[in-house]
C-alpha cells in the first residue's frame, strides 16, 4: 500500500511538470508568433474598373467621362497583439486545446499608382478635364470601394481558414490529438 501511494505521488509529480512543461513550450511559440505582431495568411490581387460619367447641368454644355483600370493587392490575417497562454485551454489528459483568436481582418491595401492605367478620358469641347486631384479622388472611391465589399471578396474567411490550419499544425507538432480554433 505504502508503494503504491510513493508511485501515485511521483506519477502526479511528473504530469503536474509535463503541465508545466506543455505549457512553457506553447508560451515559448506564442511568444515567437506574436513577435511578428499580425500574422497575414492571405494575398488577393484584384482587379478594379473605376469609372466616372459627368453629365453637364444647365449651365454646363456637354459631358466628361474617365475609366481607369487598377490592381490592388490586399492582405489579409489576425492581430496576434494580445494574444496570450490565457487563449489556450489545454487538457493534458485528453491531449486536447482550444485556441480562441481575433477574427481575421484586412492588414493592408496596396494600389500601386505605376499599375494604374487611363483607359478611356472624353471631355466635350466646352467641359474642362479631369484635374489631377478628381483623378485621385476617383481612385481613392474605388479603393474605399473594394474596402467595403472585403466581406463578399471572401478573404476574411479564407484568411480565417489559413490561420486555423496554421495553429492546428503547430499544436499538432506539440502532441495534441485534438485541436479547435474559435474565433471571436
Amino acid at each position: 500500500m505504502k508503494n503504491y501511494k510513493s508511485v501515485l505521488v511521483l506519477f502526479s509529480c511528473l504530469f503536474m511538470f509535463s503541465c508545466n512543461d506543455i505549457n512553457k513550450q506553447i508560451e515559448s511559440k506564442i511568444q515567437k508568433v506574436t513577435e511578428l505582431s499580425e500574422l497575414g495568411s492571405v494575398e488577393y490581387t484584384v482587379k478594379k474598373v473605376i469609372k466616372a460619367n459627368d453629365i453637364g447641368e444647365w449651365y454646363k454644355i456637354g459631358d466628361r467621362k474617365i475609366l481607369f483600370n487598377c490592381t490592388a493587392y490586399l492582405k489579409a490575417g489576425i492581430d496576434l497583439e494580445g494574444l496570450g497562454i490565457e487563449n489556450f485551454k489545454i487538457d493534458q489528459s485528453k491531449k486536447e486545446v482550444v485556441i480562441t483568436l481575433p477574427h481575421a481582418k484586412l492588414l493592408s491595401i496596396d494600389m500601386p499608382t505605376d499599375e494604374t492605367e487611363l483607359v478611356y478620358d472624353q471631355v466635350s469641347l466646352l467641359r474642362s478635364g479631369f484635374t489631377a486631384e478628381e483623378r485621385t479622388m476617383l481612385l481613392r472611391q474605388g479603393q474605399q470601394d473594394i474596402i467595403s465589399d472585403i466581406e463578399n471578396i471572401g478573404i476574411l474567411k479564407e484568411a480565417e481558414n489559413n490561420v486555423s490550419d496554421f495553429f492546428k499544425a503547430m499544436m499538432s507538432q506539440m502532441g495534441f490529438k485534438s485541436i479547435i480554433v474559435n474565433f471571436e
